[in-house]
């Protein structure tokens, strides 16, 4: 059986323009339209249907028996079809304003709340949404278009990814305010070896940048804990558990508190440099948040990221 051809909603809303007027001029009016246009919209549907819709006097329209049957289910199905208009449009509207961001602990529980806090000043108007993973998940976030920008504590696998150097810190030695570390102003990297070490999990960026240091250094630690957690980290190392390497960002709260102590490390080069990540930008498909994107990420460049003599 052939499908029927359903009549154009440019045809339905001519007559129900027409009904609602009362006039063929009163609805070229309501619609921005000649009068010509309407005549000739509303003679295709009629047409189309095969019955007369409006019968036409001396003082304007009215429907026929067949026009009034379909009145009201085309002003319907055209409110229908508006309303979803609408709503598509929003929701396209509201993925553009929406940028999705993912980062590693330290940039992102200890910087980035305070650099979209900055941005938002400028006048930005986008909403930002935040998810906290280890950098590996961040790097496959971005990659996988599940992030609009992500953050994180070492680029060294951010292969076709472009980068972007925010800032750059030192992972010490922290350890509780009673250690017997705590009254001395550096540790020898080779002092580490035996003492229990408290760390994140493998995959996390501050873990990676300590183990490759101290591999460099000749130096093999086999963590006391793993946890994915900081706050079960600095929590563990508080209560005398060992030591753990970590930025100085993710404990200035209890290091001004006294229930943590941080001391340099000797021997070791635990300088890593923070960054930013996308995708290489893609003129001709701009994509959900890709503005936002841009704009963030402009700022991040002219405001945030050293100069070239930091």
């Amino acid at each position: 059986m052939q499908r029927p051809i359903l009549p154009s909603t440019h045809d339905l809303e001519a007559f129900v323009a027409a009904i609602e007027a009362g006039t063929m001029g009163g609805a070229a009016d309501a619609l921005d339209l000649t009068q010509s246009a309407v005549t000739k919209r509303i003679a295709r549907l009629e047409a189309q249907l095969g019955t007369v819709l409006l019968e036409r006097g001396r003082y304007g329209v009215r429907p026929t028996a067949p026009g009034g049957s379909l009145y009201p289910e085309a002003r319907r199905a055209l409110e229908t079809l508006r309303r979803a208009t609408e709503l598509l449009r929003a929701e396209r509207s509201a993925r553009h304003e929406t940028l999705r961001i993912t980062a590693s602990h330290t940039v992102g529980e200890y910087l980035l709340p305070d650099w979209l806090a900055a941005h938002r000043r400028t006048g930005a108007s986008f909403h930002p949404t935040m998810r906290i993973s280890n950098s590996p998940a961040v790097l496959e976030a971005v990659r996988e278009g599940d992030a609009d920008l992500g953050f994180v504590e070492h680029g060294g696998e951010a292969t076709g990814l472009e980068t972007l150097v925010l800032g750059r810190d030192e992972l010490v030695a922290v350890v509780a305010a009673d250690h017997r570390w705590a009254a001395r102003r550096t540790i020898a990297v080779r002092e580490l070896v035996g003492e229990p070490w408290i760390t994140r999990e493998p995959a996390s960026g501050t873990r990676t940048v300590a183990e490759d240091a101290l591999a460099k250094a000749g130096v093999r630690l086999e963590p006391a804990l793993e946890a994915q957690s900081l706050e079960t980290v600095k929590r563990s190392v508080a209560g005398g558990g060992g030591f753990s390497l970590l930025s100085p960002l993710a404990v200035a709260h209890e290091v001004d508190a006294g229930s943590l102590v941080i001391r340099s490390v000797r021997g070791a080069d635990l300088r890593r440099e923070l960054r930013a990540v996308r995708r290489r930008p893609r003129t001709n498909v701009p994509g959900a948040g890709a503005e936002p994107a841009r704009q963030l990420w402009r700022w991040l460049a002219s405001e945030i990221a050293p100069g070239p003599e930091a």
